[in-house]
């Protein structure tokens, strides 16, 4: 016998089909703004440095050149991190790339205001949000077949564990619980909505629904069932696979599928999915799968679905608890809709997670000096009265170090005179205390 691919009877071909999570209702928060702007920022500097006549050059030696005239200090360390990255995300642009990574300090530490984004929250928030294009998928299929579900009435969407089939449960009319399930089971709508009701139910969501082993279990019985049309309950498991009533080896048609969906991979991920194949064929063929809990549940109510039995629900009405969870966590807290967010209230500002402030001091008078007001009226009287001999042009580099509460002056070239102007700069208690308060807050600064 050849295994075929067994399919659902179709009523005709369907006017709209569930899309699920696509490329056009993808969630984008704060962080996906954060990276707009992070591009927009290094678009401004890739046209800078495209204006020198050497711009690799360039970026090197404003990196890593203390006496370069273009020098940028960020936090005073020659080799941090926060400066590689910097470095390597300008030359990735100007080589026609893209930034690779959006970092919230690169941007605060290029003179921006950063939001406060935390990972755990973005990732909850993005599942609320597709839960909430997933509503309108649902209830837009329903409009289109004209399904009319009655007002409170509560039914269960039971996604089978090996089919992906969509079972409909609740106190409805028998006629009306067939047309829905005819619908749901169209298509690829099963597979759209079975694998929202996954996700949703995942670990992320704490729900007494999910294991890593019935995840595991749902993914291998999926490649089965796409790739055969064989419904895992079906097979024989020996000889660490399983097998037809005709005695045919599942594992090799599955494995000609997977090798053809990999085929734009490289061969290292090929023979990676392959292996994982392989090892979950033979996982479950000596322990067996599931006979009960062979499936995952999600309600349906007046427009919504609803998550059951876990502690992180996503459904209108249930997700309150994400903004208690961002004022808890300090960060701002928006109204989420399937378009995008609008913001409710800001949490706490982003604080640059270095002991270092850099400030700006050039000793002629007619350029710009991009710090604060007042630290700036604070270094001009206090190089005005220490009267060094310092070149006019000088770029020096000032930083202020938490511990033990000092400045320290760079880019002098006389070691004598960096001397005395750091021995003079640290006796002024009004600088030391200046500094100490803008390691506090928020400002910004201009490189």
């Amino acid at each position: 016998m050849d295994i075929t691919r067994t399919t659902m009877p179709n009523a005709g071909s369907p006017s709209y089909q569930l899309e699920g999570r696509t490329a056009k209702n993808l969630y984008k928060g704060p962080s996906g703004e954060l990276a707009d702007k992070i591009d927009k920022v290094y678009e401004r500097e890739n046209r800078i440095n495209k204006s020198f006549a050497n711009p690799k050059e360039h970026i090197e030696r404003k990196y890593f050149d203390p006496t370069y005239s273009h020098y940028k200090v960020l936090d005073g360390d020659l080799l941090s991190a926060n400066r590689m990255d910097a470095y390597d995300n300008e030359m990735r642009v100007l080589n026609g790339g893209r930034p690779y990574v959006y970092s919230v300090i690169d941007y605060a530490y290029r003179g921006y205001e950063a939001p406060s984004i935390n990972g755990e929250i973005e990732s909850f928030r993005s599942v609320i949000h597709d839960r909430l294009n997933m509503d309108f998928q649902v209830s837009k299929l329903f409009e289109e077949n004209d399904i009319n579900i009655p007002s409170g009435a509560s039914l269960t969407f039971r996604s089978d564990l090996y089919t992906n089939r969509i079972s409909v449960l609740g106190e409805i009319d028998d006629n009306l619980k067939q047309r829905i399930e005819n619908v749901l089971n169209q298509g690829n709508n099963a597979d759209k909505l079975s694998t929202h009701i996954g996700y949703s139910a995942s670990s992320l969501g704490k729900s007494e629904q999910y294991s890593l082993e019935k995840s595991r279990l749902w993914n291998l019985a999926g490649k089965i069932y796409k790739y055969t049309g064989y419904d895992m309950r079906d097979l024989e498991a020996r000889d660490g696979s399983f097998f037809t009533k005709e005695g045919e080896d599942v594992l090799e048609k599955v494995e000609d599928g997977v090798r053809n969906a990999t085929t734009d991979n490289t061969p290292t991920e090929q023979r990676a999915a392959l292996g994982m194949l392989r090892s979950n064929i033979k996982y479950f063929s000596e322990k067996g799968i599931y006979k009960e809990n062979a499936f995952t549940d999600i309600e349906f109510k007046d427009g919504h679905l609803l998550d059951v039995r876990q502690k992180y629900k996503y459904g209108v009405g249930q997700n309150g608890w994400i903004h208690d969870m961002a004022k808890e966590k300090g960060v701002d807290d928006y109204e989420l809709s399937k378009d995008g967010i609008k913001l409710l209230s800001k949490g706490e500002p982003f604080i640059v997670p270095s002991r270092k402030i850099a400030a700006y001091q050039k000793t002629r008078k007619e350029d710009d000096l991009p710090l604060h007001r007042v630290i700036k009226k604070a270094l001009d009287e206090f190089f005005d009265k220490i009267k060094l001999d310092i070149p006019t042009g000088t770029n020096l580099k000032i930083f202020y170090d938490k511990m033990p509460h000092k400045l320290f002056v760079y880019g002098i070239q006389s070691g004598v005179i960096s001397d005395m102007v750091n021995s003079s700069i640290n006796q002024n208690k009004e600088l030391l205390d200046l500094f100490s308060q803008l390691s506090m807050v928020n400002f910004s600064k201009k490189i």
